[in-house]
């Protein structure tokens, strides 16, 4: 084979260009060589394939090309026009394939106060879908439609269908104009959501039918211990302070109210059936809203009135009993 070693090749008189080989040619790089763009030279160039330059091309082997994409730059836009065919291990994936084994396999960078997003549109740019991070405020988002649909703010909170927060508590926060969530079983019977205590174990659930809906708190007798009959219920009802009243927050446009309802003030019901209620008395809360600005408010009682079951029933069965012992005297009178 000849060998030509020269230290550098330039064009003929008033000439620009060098071609080496003809169309057909092959033209060989050993392995371990180096093409280096040196100095300032721009323009530089390789085709391959069907003659295209700036081509990216990934190959499973030396002579085995998988696919191959136009990368185009135009001083805004990094474009890579990507084969339909895939060219990653993963045979389902179309378009752009980025694995990576551990660590990131695809970072975006921006400056603090800039977002760092990944953008889906049409040909046209419409109906915009993108996910990004907003680094001033350390929160992650999913938009479609060109609107932000969900937002994972920098205290892990998702909230759905709002980009502010509900609440200054809760980790899955909804907000929407209609009904806000739908929960649907493969088969009749099975539980759609489920509680656990801190300890993994299960403490309730809600049950969906074929006709209706069933809520449930653990009840196993395997669970309890000191199990005594309740002797006061009488006693204890009659402590109670039944109302009818209605929500400030019900009232319309006037001041008036819009529903009326009974009930219980939570803190009354305390001294009689305490497990039925949640919060303290008067008890109020701070917060920052989106803004910053440091918020206060009341941080209400509740009650769970299907715990006043066991003392109502009680009750019920002290009272049954005496009208039965008033009742057993009236017939001995009567029979005298």
């Amino acid at each position: 084979m000849s060998t030509l070693e020269v230290n550098k090749i330039t064009p003929v008189s008033g000439g620009t260009t060098v071609q080496v080989g003809e169309s057909g040619d092959t033209i060989n790089i050993p392995a371990g060589a180096t093409i280096a763009n040196a100095g300032t030279a721009t323009g530089f160039g390789v085709s391959l394939a069907n003659g295209a330059d700036n081509r990216v091309v990934t190959a499973s082997s030396a002579s085995a090309l998988n696919g191959e994409s136009n990368l185009t730059f135009d001083g805004t836009t990094l474009l890579a026009e990507v084969s339909d065919t895939g060219g990653s291990g993963n045979s389902n994936a179309n378009g752009l394939v980025i694995e990576k084994n551990s660590h990131s396999g695809l970072t975006i960078l921006s400056g603090n106060a800039h977002e760092g997003k990944i953008a889906f549109a049409d040909a046209d740019a419409n109906n915009l879908g993108a996910v990004s991070y907003d680094h001033s405020a350390n929160s992650m988002f999913v938009a479609t439609n060109g609107a932000n649909r969900i937002k994972v703010d920098s205290s892990g909170r998702v909230l759905i269908n709002t980009t502010t927060a509900v609440t200054g508590e809760g980790y899955l926060q909804v907000k929407g104009s209609t009904n806000l969530s739908a929960w649907q079983v493969n088969s009749n019977g099975l539980v759609a959501l489920r509680f656990f205590n801190s300890s993994g174990s299960g403490v309730g659930g809600i049950t969906v039918n074929a006709s209706g809906t069933v809520y449930a708190t653990s009840s196993d007798y395997r669970l309890k211990e000191n199990a005594v009959a309740i002797s006061d219920g009488i006693t204890r009802l009659k402590t109670l302070k039944p109302y009818r009243f209605n929500f400030i927050a019900d009232n319309d446009a006037d001041g008036k109210p819009t529903e009326t309802v009974d009930g219980f003030f939570a803190h009354e019901v305390s001294s009689a059936v305490p497990e039925a209620i949640t919060g303290t008395k008067d008890a109020t809360e701070t917060y920052t809203d989106d803004n910053g600005d440091e918020q206060t408010k009341i941080k209400p009682q509740g009650i769970d009135q299907a715990k006043l079951v066991p003392l109502l029933t009680s009750a019920l069965q002290e009272a049954i009993t005496k009208i039965e012992t008033l009742e057993a005297r009236v017939k001995t009178l009567e029979d005298a």
